[in-house]
């Protein structure tokens, strides 16, 4: 087994106590092999800093006073001392042989900004996206989820996560972020990380709000004209598609369409150039994959 003592563990908890003591309990023998591994807690009131401190005294704890969402995977990263930086939700783990490869690679390949690993459910063993019918790696890959693996130089030249999203698509919006600053983005369908949501099958109006609205940002932020406008109808559409006969969700669908339009996007880091390509191979993507499903 090789050392992971350039790697850094960014995990982000928010009153999910018991899936954060799994979490911690499956990254123990990464912390073993020298991975620095960070919780930032975004003001739980579940005892989830306490959990840390009893039971894993060996990950360095940032309790922040109140919840600042995705803000908190920026500032765990501010702390964090590794060339590469995993990024993990509460409810989220590497396959440890996975993460070796995808370390391994990104210290052969400078170029490369980031590694999206491929989710599935740790109990059903369904994937959130059907990437498995992919047969060997993809670059540049347009998105990423809830296991990015990120060079540290990458994640700061793009400052991070947006923290204007709040929540949602900041993941994608990360991916599209660096490949419009000159970096490399893989996705290898045979990396794999367990993702236990249950936010993966059954949406929250409050999902159908903030990630329309997002979607529709990162829409105005990385492409113009014909490939812009398509990306935010699609999804647009797409999102009333998943809302199925509930009403509620279509109202929160809608008013965070109109939202996205009204409201301005928050700006791109001045290294971050986009030309459209990315968001275009990004809709072309989710076009293919929606159609398999039916």
């Amino acid at each position: 087994m090789t050392s992971l003592d350039d790697l850094s563990i960014v995990v982000l908890s928010y009153n999910r106590r018991d899936a954060l003591a799994h979490t911690l309990e499956q990254l123990a023998p990464l912390g073993q092999r020298g991975a620095e591994i960070i919780v930032v807690d975004n003001a739980s009131g579940d005892g989830s800093p306490d959990l840390v401190r009893e039971r894993f005294c060996w990950a360095k704890l940032i309790a922040l006073d109140r919840n600042v969402a995705i803000e908190g995977f920026n500032i765990g990263a501010r702390e964090a001392s590794g060339a590469f930086i995993l990024i993990l939700d509460d409810d989220a783990w590497p396959e440890a042989d996975a993460l070796e490869h995808a370390v391994s690679t990104m210290r052969s390949r400078p170029e490369l900004g980031g590694i999206m690993l491929h989710r599935m459910h740790p109990r059903t063993d369904a994937y959130e996206w059907p990437f498995e019918r992919l047969s060997r790696p993809v670059e540049p890959w347009p998105d990423m989820g809830c296991a990015n693996l990120v060079r540290r130089e990458a994640w700061e030249q793009v400052e991070g996560y947006e923290s204007g999203f709040f929540l949602y698509r900041n993941d994608t919006d990360l991916a599209l972020k660096l490949l419009g600053a000159g970096w490399q983005v893989r996705f290898d369908p045979s990396l794999r990380a367990m993702h236990d949501s249950p936010v993966v099958t059954v949406k929250t109006p409050r999902w159908f709000e903030l990630s329309t609205r997002n979607w529709v940002w990162m829409c105005r932020r990385h492409a113009q004209g014909r490939v812009r406008w398509m990306g935010i109808v699609l999804g647009w559409l797409w999102a009333h598609r998943l809302a199925r006969l509930s009403l509620r969700r279509h109202a929160r669908a809608l008013r965070g369409f109109l939202a996205g339009l009204v409201h301005p996007p928050p700006p791109l880091p001045t290294s971050v150039r986009p030309d459209g390509s990315a968001l275009a191979r990004l809709i072309a993507l989710k076009r293919r994959l929606r159609a398999r499903r039916g």
